[in-house]
C-alpha cells in the first residue's frame, strides 16, 4: 500500500493574504488488526508499511513473546497480520487484556499510577553508558537522514542506535507504532537491546517507555519534551529517560549514572 496519498487545499500567505491551489502529500493510517492462533489481539492505526516489523515488535514490546522465534509463521494479508506462535498464549493475552483494562478504567492520576504500579513491569539492569556527544548525535542523525518521505508528509521517526551507529530506523503517523516497528525490526536483526538508545521524535508516553523496557533497552532520547507518565515509567523500569534536545543540549530525568559527563 502507498505511504501517502495526494489531496487539494487552498494556501494561504502573504502580507494582503491571498489563495492559491495546491495539492499536498499527506501520510496515510490504516486499522491494522493483529491476529494471534485465530483469534483477534489488537488494531493498530499505523502507516500500512513494515507490518511484518510491528506485528513482530508490538508482541515483543507487550510482553506476548520473548523473541522472535516464538512466532511460528506470520502472514500479511492486506491490513491483517495472522500470527501463529510456538506456545500458548491464552494466559499472556488474559494478563495484557487486564492491563488494558485497569488503565483505561482509571478516573484520575493518582488511580493512573497505583494501576501502573499493580502492572508486571520489566526492569532494565543493563550498565550501558554513553556520551553526551552520542546522545546529541542520535537526534541530529535521526533528524538530518530521514527519507524525503519524513519531508514532505507529518510522521514521526524512531531509531535504534548500537555500537556508536544506527542499526534500524522506521517512520510513522503514530509514535507509539515506531516504536513497535523499530524494535521489530531490531530483533529480526539481532540487536543487543542492553546495549542500544532508542531515539524518538515524539513526546516519550508510558506504554512507550515499557515497550522499551520489556526488550532491555536501557537509554531513550527524544527531541520533544517528556510526558510525566513516562517519565515516572523509566524511574520504575530502570530506563535513563532524556528529552528535550535542542541545540547543544538536552535534559536527564532519570538514572542519570549512564550518561557520560
Amino acid at each position: 500500500m502507498p505511504l501517502a496519498t495526494t489531496v487539494p487545499g487552498i494556501r494561504i500567505s502573504g502580507d494582503r493574504p491571498a489563495g492559491s491551489y495546491v495539492e499536498d502529500e499527506v501520510a496515510l493510517e490504516a486499522p491494522i488488526n493483529i491476529f494471534l492462533n485465530g483469534r483477534q489481539f489488537a488494531t493498530l492505526f499505523a502507516t500500512p508499511h513494515d507490518l511484518e516489523d510491528l506485528a513482530y515488535g508490538h508482541l515483543l514490546g507487550e510482553g506476548i513473546i520473548d523473541r522472535v522465534e516464538d512466532v511460528v509463521s506470520l502472514e500479511v494479508d492486506g491490513t491483517d497480520l495472522l500470527v501463529t506462535l510456538a506456545s500458548d498464549v491464552e494466559e499472556r493475552m488474559e494478563r495484557h487484556r487486564e492491563a488494558r483494562l485497569i488503565i483505561s478504567s482509571c478516573g484520575s492520576v493518582e488511580d493512573y499510577f497505583e494501576a501502573l504500579n499493580r502492572i508486571a513491569r520489566p526492569r532494565v539492569r543493563s550498565n550501558y553508558r554513553v556520551s553526551v556527544a552520542e546522545l546529541l548525535g542520535a537526534v541530529r542523525g535521526m533528524s538530518s537522514e530521514s527519507s524525503s518521505f519524513k519531508h514532505s508528509v507529518a510522521v514521526h521517526t524512531a531509531a535504534l542506535y548500537s555500537g556508536g551507529r544506527e542499526v534500524a530506523r522506521v517512520e510513522d503517523v503514530s509514535r507509539h507504532v515506531t516504536v513497535d516497528k523499530v524494535i521489530g525490526r531490531a530483533a529480526r536483526l539481532g540487536v543487543d537491546f542492553g546495549r542500544s538508545i532508542l531515539a524518538t521524535t515524539g513526546r516519550q508516553a508510558s506504554d512507550m517507555i515499557l515497550k522499551a523496557g520489556r526488550v532491555g533497552v536501557p537509554i531513550t532520547v527524544s527531541l520533544r519534551g517528556p510526558l510525566y507518565s513516562g517519565i515516572y515509567s523509566a524511574l520504575k523500569v530502570g530506563i535513563t529517560l532524556v528529552s528535550t534536545t535542542r541545540g547543544k543540549g538536552l535534559t536527564i530525568y532519570t538514572h542519570p549514572e549512564r550518561i557520560i559527563l
